[in-house]
């Protein structure tokens, strides 16, 4: 994997991202100039399988001079990465190429942004290039089956091929209304828009999709894109006396668009439902569009979507969807269902009712119609290999998704069952602590000395791992003579402690854990008291044994001149004698 991690190579990484390529390029930069990296890049690499080219740039120099050429908001920094379509260089648009920031759920989006220009790239090769036009919707359908008009005259189909799954092509729809997009043969892709929250002031009053009620909390958003917002009780309404037992779900339901509180008040943009002024001049809602109108309307909710979608408002004449004179003509005659005007002026709820299964069931008919004649009309012509491609990458994705969550699902459980396992690691390690002591008698032994080093050589082989013992060993080492008396007196558990700090002394490991607090010994308490040295010029140490408990124990030792070790005595914390 290539690193960019100086200035002189940012040229040439600037024409790998703006020059032609034939796979997508995915740049991930360090959190910081210390070259740690967020995202993992092998994890990246290997979800690719060499369909993307994968580098990585050190943040700092490197990325400052990448910003300075690299068209506005198009740069990497602090640990983020994007994913370069091949053909980024022909439009530099940042919101071809979305800023991913280190998680679980962005190392996914990323992998996601790469393969999806891989597809795209192998799906959009005819001589024909793709253009950025603008156009009016003339009939929002569902997934399939939305028509634009050109300036030019021409109708097209609008697709959601550049939209992320969060988003709703028909969402982002409105009969009458501009649209823009990608446009290539017959077929236009919108892309979606950037949700930008500067817009929002303190105290402004915007709307807000309703997307989870309970009994104590409403879970609203703002935009797909956007992380969610969790409003409790007292954030919905206001709770008096009488109010306690009231449940949220009585008072928001999900898929209701409401009026909501903008409060910048914290920092960060929180959202509530109390006290919003109905008479307030609305902040206009973000697009889930680029160039395209607001995603919510004031009064139509998620459920009246569906239903608005499926009653256009068009001429017969204007059912066509392509330009060429041989097709319009066929088109004419296609049988396309005319939705007739109900007459629903009765007041009497069972009518009612019978005259929205009638809109129900003429919106399904009216939906096939469509899409049947779609594919009529694609029939035999490149863009039924579209259609096909399309559909495969839906389920291919689909396949991917759960195969995610199923590897997710398993990374969860095996975390769960380390995360056991070292607990019950620890209980044991616990236990043999508590039961501790030494692992032969004294009086099995004809000289004590022998049994101290059996002891030490014993928790030497506990203490140290593979590697430890290599770096490690056991250095030579003598007794003092009041050493063992002193170690005798302790319980087991305290002996435990004691021999792991014999064997830190003796294997010179001490130096280097903080918490053994290393220090020559003074002849006093106070800070300007002297060392205590022997009369042969060994120098007296302490390191500490416990810590936290009333008189923690101490070791002391003797530094000899040779540079050896004599174990002197196992002290209370206010002993200093050597």
């Amino acid at each position: 994997m290539r690193h960019f991690d100086d200035t002189s190579q940012v040229t040439e990484l600037l024409e790998m991202i703006l020059g032609p390529r034939e796979r997508p390029l995915v740049v991930i930069s360090t959190i910081d100039a210390g070259g740690e990296v967020g995202f993992n890049t092998q994890h990246v690499q290997d979800e690719l399988r060499g369909d993307a080219d994968v580098v990585t740039i050190a943040t700092g120099a490197a990325t400052y001079a990448l910003e300075e050429s690299l068209p506005p908001k198009t740069h990497v920094f602090n640990g983020a990465a994007r994913s370069y379509p091949p053909s980024f260089g022909e439009n530099p648009d940042y919101q071809r190429s979305i800023l991913r920031f280190p998680s679980r759920h962005h190392v996914d989006d990323l992998i996601n942004d790469a393969l999806a220009q891989v597809t795209s790239a192998s799906i959009l090769k005819p001589a024909q290039r793709a253009v950025w036009v603008k156009a009016k919707v003339e009939l929002v359908s569902g997934a399939t089956g939305n028509v634009a008009l050109l300036e030019d005259g021409r109708r097209v189909l609008i697709n959601a091929d550049r939209l992320p799954p969060e988003i709703s092509l028909v969402e982002g729809l409105l009969l009458g209304e501009p649209v823009e997009g990608w446009l290539l043969d017959l077929d236009l892709s919108p892309e979606a828009a950037e949700p930008e929250l500067g817009r929002f002031a303190q105290d402004s009053v915007t709307l807000a999709r309703v997307i989870k009620v309970t009994e104590l909390r409403a879970t609203l958003t703002l935009h797909p894109l956007l992380p969610n917002f969790i409003l409790r009780r007292r954030e919905v309404f206001s709770e008096g006396d009488d109010a306690q037992s009231i449940p949220v779900s009585d008072v928001v339901r999900v898929g209701q668009t409401v009026r909501v509180n903008v409060d910048l008040s914290a920092g960060s943009l929180k959202l509530f439902l109390v006290n919003v002024d109905q008479d307030s001049l609305l902040v206009e809602p973000l697009p889930l569009l680029r160039g395209g109108q607001p995603w919510l309307q004031e009064g139509i909710d998620a459920s009246d979507v569906e239903v608005l979608a499926a009653l256009p408002q068009m001429e017969s004449k204007e059912q066509s969807v392509d330009a060429s004179p041989t097709l319009e003509a066929e088109q004419a005659n296609a049988p396309i269902p005319i939705v007739e005007p109900l007459e629903t002026t009765t007041s009497e709820p069972g009518e009612e009712l019978v005259a929205v299964q009638v809109i129900h069931d003429e919106m399904l008919a009216l939906r096939g119609a469509f899409e049947r004649f779609s594919r009529e009309m694609r029939a035999g012509t490149p863009l039924e290999t579209l259609d096909q491609l399309r559909d495969e990458l839906s389920s291919t994705q689909a396949e991917l998704h759960r195969e995610r969550q199923g590897r997710t699902e398993l990374q969860r459980m095996v975390s769960r069952l380390t995360q056991e396992l070292r607990e019950a690691r620890a209980g044991a390690q616990g236990q043999i602590q508590t039961q501790g002591g030494p692992t032969s008698a004294r009086d099995e032994w004809h000289d004590d000395e022998l049994w101290l080093r059996h002891e030490v050589q014993h928790a030497w082989v506990d203490r140290m791992n593979a590697s430890d013992k290599k770096v490690h060993p056991i250095r030579e080492y003598k007794v003092g003579s009041d050493f063992i008396q002193s170690l005798t007196q302790l319980e087991d558990r305290t002996f435990n402690k004691a021999m792991r700090a014999v064997v830190d002394v003796v294997s010179g490991r001490v130096v280097d854990i903080h918490s053994r607090e290393l220090h020559q010994l003074r002849m006093g308490s106070g800070g300007d008291d002297p060392y205590v040295q022997r009369s042969d010029g060994a120098w007296c140490w302490r390191v500490s044994i416990e810590s936290k408990t009333p008189q923690a124990r101490r070791l002391h030792f003797w530094r000899l001149p040779d540079g050896g070790v004599e174990l002197s005595r196992i002290v209370l914390h206010d002993d200093f004698q050597p």
